[in-house]
């Protein structure tokens, strides 16, 4: 009967006319909250949303530069209550996103997050918070949503233990209770009438724009086949795929590497001829014993580097959000930079600042100590300190290690492969030269080369440190490190190195030469070709081969880099912007206000195109990168319409005097994304992004509105349908 009641409140009011026309606005999300009493002042705040088949809800742990992460708003906190760190997430998915290319932590089927609070005012009642995020399937959709929790209504820890046990420490039976809850919630779903249409219904509306293009039109557009409109639902849909093994083999090999490059530094490489040495007196006692301590050896290393990540596996299912958190958070990038800086330091020569002095003398004399005892584990007290004795070297690259596994899509997983992968760089080689110690008369000899490998570590490091700063500088917003920024100290880190390489730079341990070898030379080449690759990237260049690792380009002072001229279609630079204007996508002439763009198209005379728009918006990114860019689209925009983009998650806050309360919700609209966001809402009757809407001058719309279009014949006869209306009111 309530569904019914519903249903029929929702008729009478449509049949009103408040809104007026179809109704597109759709809602994934069906939101539940409960109250948890842990003791006499605390309390966990039970958030649950049932979420549609195929959308997502983006975790409060997302990477920064994906889709928009949870965020709390908590009202009437002083004085009341206290907010007791992060709400804790049960069963999030992580999977890597080829738009925004990084890995996006995220809700499927059902969501659930624990947020403990502690009361301070004993009389009160009732706790308020208002939670804003982003769902997406085909399209997004930005969401708000006030939620309020009833103290008086919390259930005792004691009745709920068991519930709290296998909902807080066994997300596996988690997961069975919310597979169940939302295979219930489809059965209801299925005797219930939808009132949300629009994702069944993407298809159905393309195929019935395109018979309306090709109407009466004085235009000839593009034929487009009717197997690739009925197949536009299919390449839409842009949900994340995990690309597991290719990113494991990646991590893996990519570790691999670093294992082997290790070896050539001077607290590894000197270690060899001894290490080889303790195993030839073991083969001159006896050849079996010798290659089978040899064999012990090289395993060892490889067990004790998997070893350091086993604990991280543990935390994980504590928080299986952790590695997500960890990539994401200020204090760890912060960190992590200053130890790179450090380690830097250390490998250009300030020997104060040896990482090993950390490492207590005792563990070092100790491990030695056993493996002079002999017998089969004189291998592993070999290889325990050899990790010891080489962390100098070996640490900068653990540390980068971790790093990239705390945004990698396996988290605890990836890390592992990557330290197997490390572990083996260092252990093949050593167990080979243990088994054939002849091999050891290739080795060139321990020499001033080794101190040029060393500080050429160094550059490596000090680049890699402002990735970690760079993250923090992301995360916060802070602006001081924008990505010409960045590429400068690229570019000035890789010169010095290339200068150094060169013999025009030299450092307190190097030894005085005449001359530089042909590999050095060479490498030198390399180092120099690589600045002069960067210098295009302060002129606007994507620069492919760092891809991921300077801040993106909307993260700039100069969106199209430093110095750029703007120029048109024919070459000829444009000198002035129209008033209120940037330079948008494709160096499209974009305004982001709606009345600025309405009155310079009248001015123009041309056609007004609102794309409803989200700053973390894949599929908006994917049709400005793949769609507005072809030869057949560009022009268009360029010339025959005037575009106005409205990001409706801009937190952009409003001026005091332009701050309203909405008419349609009674809520008081504060940031220029609500702002837009209602006018998509009630005005438009829909709710997702993108969105596109042609309309005149007179703001009656053109032709049917649409959204993500993947084909671009399609969209290239929707853009032809509103202009060529647009001339005939003329």
């Amino acid at each position: 009967m309530k569904k019914l009641w519903l249903l029929l409140v929702w008729l009478s009011f449509t049949a009103a006319g408040q809104f007026g026309g179809q109704q597109n606005v759709t809602n994934p999300l069906k939101w539940h909250t409960s109250v948890e009493k842990t003791s006499d002042d605390t309390y966990n705040l039970i958030i649950e949303a049932d979420i549609d088949d195929g959308w997502h809800l983006y975790s409060q742990f997302n990477d920064p530069n994906g889709s928009l992460p949870i965020e709390f708003e908590w009202q009437n906190t002083k004085d009341n209550y206290k907010v007791l760190g992060k709400a804790k997430e049960i069963n999030t998915h992580q999977a890597y996103n080829k738009v925004f290319k990084v890995t996006e932590t995220f809700f499927s089927k059902h969501a659930k997050l624990i947020q403990p609070v502690k009361v301070l005012n004993k009389n009160l009642k009732q706790i308020k918070v208002t939670l804003y995020g982003q769902t997406c399937k085909e399209s997004c959709i930005q969401v708000k949503e006030n939620l309020n929790f009833d103290l008086t209504k919390a259930k005792a820890l004691q009745a709920t233990k068991t519930n709290k046990t296998s909902s807080a420490s066994k997300p596996e039976n988690t997961k069975k209770s919310q597979t169940s809850s939302a295979t219930e919630t489809e059965k209801k779903n299925k005797k219930t009438t939808s009132l949300d249409t629009t994702a069944g219904q993407t298809t159905e509306n393309e195929t019935k724009s395109e018979k309306d293009l090709t109407e009466g039109g004085k235009y000839t557009p593009i034929p487009v086949p009717k197997k690739e409109i009925e197949n536009v639902q299919k390449t839409a849909h842009t949900t994340p795929v995990q690309p597991k093994k290719k990113s494991d083999w990646s991590i893996f090999w990519t570790a691999f590497i670093a294992g082997l490059l290790v070896l050539l530094t001077p607290c590894v490489f000197p270690m060899i001829p001894l290490t080889i040495s303790f195993f030839t007196k073991q083969n001159e006692k006896s050849a079996g014993q010798g290659r089978r301590n040899a064999l012990v050896y090289a395993i060892s290393i490889v067990l004790i580097y998997v070893a350091f990540s086993l604990p991280f596996h543990l935390l994980e299912k504590v928080d299986s959000s952790m590695f997500n958190g960890l990539a994401t958070n200020t204090w760890v990038n912060l960190f992590f930079f200053t130890i790179f800086i450090l380690f830097a330091l250390n490998l250009f020569g300030v020997e104060k600042l040896d990482p090993v002095r950390l490492i207590p003398q005792s563990w070092v004399s100790s491990a030695d100590k056993q493996s002079s005892k002999g017998g089969i584990l004189a291998g592993f007290f070999m290889a325990l300190t050899l990790v010891i004795v080489s962390f100098s070297c070996t640490g900068p690259a653990l540390g980068f290690i971790l790093g990239n596994a705390a945004s990698g899509a396996t988290g605890a997983t990836t890390f592992t492969i990557a330290m197997l992968g490390f572990g083996l760089g260092i252990a093949i080689p050593f167990g080979l030269l243990a088994f054939f110690p002849v091999l050891l008369k290739a080795l060139p000899q321990s020499g001033a080369w080794l101190n040029s490998v060393k500080v050429i570590f160094g550059f490596i490091e000090l680049a890699f440190a402002f990735k970690f700063l760079s993250n923090a500088d992301l995360v916060n917003q802070w602006h001081f490190l924008h990505r010409e920024i960045f590429i400068s100290i690229w570019i000035a880190i890789s010169l010095t190195m290339a200068l150094y390489l060169f013999g025009k730079i030299r450092l307190p341990h190097d030894a005085p030469t005449d001359t530089i070898g042909v590999f050095r030379f060479l490498f030198g080449i390399f180092t120099l070709s690589f600045t002069l690759y960067l210098l295009p990237g302060l002129w606007g260049a994507p620069l492919n081969v760092i891809s991921g690792f300077p801040p993106p380009m909307k993260y700039a002072e100069s969106k199209f880099g430093v110095g750029y001229t703007q120029t048109n279609q024919s070459g000829k630079a444009i000198e002035n912007l129209p008033e209120g204007a940037i330079y948008g996508p494709n160096n499209i002439v974009t305004f982001e206000d709606y009345d600025t763009a309405l009155a310079y198209a009248k001015k123009v005379d041309k056609p007004l195109l609102i794309d409803f728009t989200g700053r973390a918006c894949q599929n908006c990114r994917l049709m400005e990168e793949n769609v507005w860019s072809k030869d057949q689209i560009l022009p268009i925009f360029k010339n025959d319409l005037v575009l106005v983009s409205l990001f409706v998650d801009e937190r952009t806050k409003l001026p005091e005097n332009q701050q309203y309360i909405s008419k349609y919700t009674g809520e008081k609209v504060t940031t220029v994304g609500q702002k837009w966001s209602e006018m998509e809402t009630f005005k438009y009757k829909n709710n997702s992004q993108p969105l596109y809407i042609m309309v005149d001058q007179k703001e009656n719309n053109l032709n049917d509105p649409i959204g993500y279009t993947p084909e671009i014949e399609l969209y290239y006869n929707w853009l032809q349908k509103g202009i060529h209306n647009f001339k005939k009111e003329k």
